[in-house]
């Protein structure tokens, strides 16, 4: 975050580190939240005031503690309603993860990171994996997001990999700038990306881009699968399969 920028208003700022820190924890009391935001009781009393009245977080009545609201998920879900793609993804990636009996991930870039927004797991347990529709994660860090930036300038991911805290995950987490762009430009010649136990142990995903008339990179799928189940004649399946739905994918956008 940049410190004493001329473009940022205080009184914004402190309220959405309220809404980002209730969105952290059930309930609190309005202490709990001055102390853990560090702002003074009435300050932070002014503020959620007024957030409570335009209906970002809520009070309840018995114990006078607050709790963030539905309204900025109803706010995003607007958003990603309106994104073309979606329902075209969705089945597809819905009847992509039948096929194959594995879990696939549907995302867009999101601020400079991949933002989840949708993931069909066969079994049923969709918690199998820490991804989950709403989070996002690190674009360096897994295939979908290595298949997006292989789509930009190396500028342009120089400037994005300067602005993200780069962290191993793993062992085998890429944490140089120099291996990192090695690896985007096998991305660019192979039409998809690996991510192979970069971002959780156990775990390689295959990543492909699909595009619309209006964007290159609209969005991109991901297969996830045991890193044990993932032979060469396994993959080489997977990622013709994967390929051939982003394509899909991206034939239909063309429509819109």
């Amino acid at each position: 975050m940049v410190e004493n920028s001329p473009n940022r208003v205080q009184s914004v700022d402190r309220a959405l580190l309220i809404l980002e820190t209730l969105s952290n924890y059930d309930m609190l009391s309005l202490m709990e939240l001055s102390e853990k935001v560090h702002l003074h009781k009435a300050t932070t009393h002014r503020l959620v005031n007024s957030l409570l009245e335009n209906g970002y977080i809520e009070k309840n009545p018995l114990t006078k503690q607050y709790k963030i609201s539905l309204k900025l998920f109803q706010i995003g879900n607007r958003r990603v309603q309106n994104i073309d793609f979606l329902n075209v993804a969705k089945s597809m990636i819905r009847q992509l993860s039948l096929d194959l009996n594995q879990t696939v991930h549907l995302v867009v870039e999101d601020n400079e990171e991949v933002l989840y927004i949708d993931k069909h797991d066969p079994s049923g347990n969709e918690n199998r994996l820490s991804s989950k529709i709403g989070k996002t994660a690190p674009m360096y860090v897994t295939a979908v997001g290595k298949a997006i930036l292989a789509t930009k300038s190396n500028e342009e991911i120089r400037a994005i990999w300067n602005k993200t805290d780069i962290q191993p995950f793993t062992k085998h987490t890429i944490t140089s700038l120099d291996a990192f762009m090695m690896e985007i430009e096998k991305v660019r010649q192979k039409g998809y990306a690996i991510d192979n136990e970069e971002n959780e142990y156990g775990v390689l995903c295959i990543g492909t881009v699909f595009s619309s008339y209006k964007d290159l990179a609209a969005g991109a799928i991901s297969i996830s699968i045991p890193a044990t189940d993932a032979d060469d004649e396994k993959k080489a399946i997977y990622i013709e399969k994967i390929i051939d739905t982003s394509n899909k994918i991206s034939r239909l956008l063309g429509q819109f």
